[in-house]
């Protein structure tokens, strides 16, 4: 008997290798997918601007295009165009900062080898004082805004904008934020990720290195109960994020990577395991010998420095 209806993801025809080079942008789903990645011996760039919902507002970040446009609230300078993150009380010093994350991420993007791009709604806010687009307004006074949503023609040119910047060997891996946007009504919302959802089709179709990952259609298909959600009955639960990262790992992890990821994830389990005050000498000398053998591996080409990191600090922290 089934209890769920699965479907199959075709494999992807390029596979991420312990040695890629990662780049992840978008909505609180693309933080979650960049943290697991950022696990893993690979060089990964998690949300350097933040939380950013609408195609533009990421394809805007990515251009490394810093306007001098700023909000002022409550004695703190934002940037319309970036998450609230970026918050500093001296405008020269906040915009600084800013352009300091740009040049990295140019820098960092023009050798990615994947770039992980999670859209998180079609509706966007048009500030009529700067009269442009924006990306988050910072709580500043409704009425300078309006609210607009954008059409299947206009994300499929923003984006091809987008990829005109990119280079050729960048692969991109598009997904929909399986997060429902009930702020925005749910009628509202459904109609706003069928825009995205079109658009991302249009693209992947396109272009060769462009690839849609089904991550929304799981948990509206796979995952529709909901205990798969927080109490908010919103965001994915962890054990439904951690069903959509192994459907991600069978799809774009090639056979080696799969393997580290696998082992890898039963260092960490070890790791946030907590012995008996009895057991303490055996837990440190587990993780003595697990120190040594991660170090070995670097001969082998698979950069362990990150989890020998975290073996090295948990032995540090073990008492005896």
């Amino acid at each position: 008997m089934n209890f769920t209806t699965t479907f199959p993801i075709t494999p992807a025809p390029s596979l991420l290798n312990h040695r890629s080079k990662v780049l992840t942008m978008g909505s609180c789903f693309a933080a979650s997918m960049g943290a697991r990645l950022s696990k893993l011996p690979l060089e990964v760039m998690t949300q350097p601007f933040g939380t950013l919902f609408h195609p533009f507002a990421i394809s805007r970040a990515l251009s490394g295009d810093v306007s001098e446009d700023l909000y002022e609230h409550g004695g703190y300078f934002l940037h319309p165009d970036y998450h609230s993150i970026f918050t500093d009380s001296s405008s020269s010093e906040l915009m600084a900062d800013i352009r300091s994350v740009a040049a990295e991420v140019t820098s960092f993007i023009s050798s990615t080898d994947f770039l992980i791009l999670t859209w998180g709604t079609s509706f966007s806010y048009f500030d009529k004082h700067l009269n442009k687009t924006v990306a988050n307004c910072h709580k500043m006074p409704a009425e300078r805004f309006e609210k607009r949503l954008s059409t299947v023609d206009e994300i499929v040119n923003n984006f091809y904008s987008l990829i005109s910047t990119l280079s050729s060997t960048t692969q991109v891996i598009l997904t929909i934020s399986p997060v429902r946007h009930t702020k925005d009504g749910m009628q509202e919302n459904q109609v706003s990720k069928s825009i995205l959802r079109v658009a991302a089709d249009i693209v992947a179709k396109q272009f060769e290195n462009v690839h849609y990952f089904p991550a929304y259609e799981i948990m509206l298909d796979e995952l529709r109960d909901y205990r798969f959600y927080e109490a908010d009955m919103i965001h994915p639960n962890e054990q439904a994020q951690d069903y959509i990262w192994e459907r991600f790992m069978s799809t774009y992890f090639d056979p080696e990577l799969q393997t580290i990821a696998k082992r890898w994830d039963s260092i960490y389990r070890t790791l946030a395991h907590r012995p008996h005050p009895s057991k303490l000498f055996d837990h440190r000398r587990v993780l003595e010998v697990l120190l040594a053998e991660l170090n070995a591996e670097k001969y082998q080409e698979i950069d362990t420095c990150k989890i020998a990191e975290y073996v090295a600090h948990e032995i540090k922290n073990t008492y005896i």
